[in-house]
């Protein structure tokens, strides 16, 4: 694995992060397009993951504007149904199922699949101002698909 430095990784990947921010309805659109999926509740997911991703989703970079606070937050969580759509995703993942959760406020995106969630952090899109100055979210899709690519998932 070769380590790749940031002005490397912005030459190599800059071009292919979409500009203009997907809003959660249409994210939810590009999860489905990808994989079939059912939306679980919070019941079925487990205790300690809802303090992660409420703690994670808070200090997310999406969040330093915006400061929307834990109580407010909402968060949609899928469970991906295995089946030959799937499967792509399964490389990498020791779990009994695949997820996907999103944040309606800040569009977080958190998944146990490495390669979904890089796909659709990628989808999700960034400003024109955070592309035009390679702002933080920018920097943070940046790293991801670099590391994406050095396990060989783009």
């Amino acid at each position: 694995m070769t380590l790749m430095t940031y002005a490397e990784q912005v030459k190599k990947f800059k071009k292919m992060i979409p500009i203009g921010i997907k809003s959660t309805f249409e994210l939810i659109n590009i999860l489905k397009s990808k994989v079939d999926v059912e939306e679980i509740s919070f019941k079925n997911f487990p205790y300690y993951n809802l303090q992660m991703l409420t703690n994670n989703a808070t200090h997310c970079v999406q969040n330093m504007e915006l400061q929307i606070k834990p109580d407010e937050m909402r968060f949609r969580i899928f469970r991906v149904i295995e089946n030959e759509k799937s499967d792509k995703y399964n490389v990498g993942t020791t779990k009994d199922f695949i997820f996907v959760v999103i944040e309606e406020h800040t569009r977080y995106i958190c998944s146990n699949s490495n390669k979904l969630f890089l796909e659709m952090e990628l989808a999700s899109g960034v400003s024109q101002d955070e592309y035009n100055n390679e702002g933080l979210v920018f920097r943070s899709v940046i790293s991801h698909m670099a590391m994406a690519y050095c396990e060989g998932y783009c």
